[in-house]
């Protein structure tokens, strides 16, 4: 996948110093080798539809945890059945420098995107992650995968007007499906249910399907 990036509270520049580019490259690494699911006739009302958001969402749940990123951690310094929690976090330390990082993924409504700022926020000030990454789709990859989706672009022309309330660094990156392989998921799975794993008895060949993209 193509990638853009945005950096708000110079994100960038924070991640490319010399003490945590080692972070930054695995992060982008990932974010490029993230595959470009098209299943055809996804929606048969909508047939513009044809990217399948779910696999791109376990795609990166494998391969963060295979970098060793916790899944869900807390935004809050307690356990509370009821506490936010964000996709992943990973503490990188370089001799005597060390940079807590908080990622959220976000392939689904726009409405997302402000709870992802909460979520955020909330690490940054119980000093649980000192910058944040939110990867997300851009304007025509959302238009493929469904109506309402949160978009790069819109999330570039927002984050700037809330700089009093959203203090904590943020990357935002891009996926850019321009000039980017398709894979034809008809052609590995014609079971639309395990293409989304929408069920539990689906769940492993889901799984199973995803991370033999991830070897090709």
């Amino acid at each position: 996948m193509n990638i853009k990036t945005f950096s708000y509270r110079f994100s960038e520049e924070i991640l490319e110093h010399k003490h945590y580019i080692k972070a930054y490259d695995e992060i982008i690494q990932i974010c490029k080798n993230c595959p470009l699911p098209v299943y055809k006739n996804k929606s048969k009302a909508q047939p513009n539809l044809d990217v399948v958001q779910q696999i791109i969402n376990t795609y990166f749940k494998v391969a963060f945890s295979n970098k060793e990123w916790e899944e869900e951690p807390l935004v809050t310094p307690n356990s509370l059945d009821d506490s936010l929690r964000g996709d992943f976090r990973k503490k990188f330390t370089n001799q005597d420098k060390s940079i807590s990082i908080q990622i959220e993924v976000e392939m689904g409504n726009i409405a997302s995107s402000y709870r992802n700022y909460f979520k955020f926020q909330l690490s940054y000030a119980y000093k649980l992650a000192d910058i944040a990454i939110l990867i997300l789709p851009c304007d025509s990859l959302s238009k493929r995968i469904d109506s309402g989706v949160a978009s790069f672009e819109k999330t570039v022309r927002e984050i700037p007007s809330a700089d009093l309330s959203i203090t904590v660094p943020i990357l935002v990156i891009g996926l850019d499906d321009f000039e980017t392989k398709e894979i034809n998921i008809n052609e590995l799975e014609t079971n639309l249910e395990i293409v989304k794993g929408s069920k539990n008895s689906y769940k492993k060949d889901h799984l199973k399907l995803v991370k033999s993209l991830l070897n090709n």
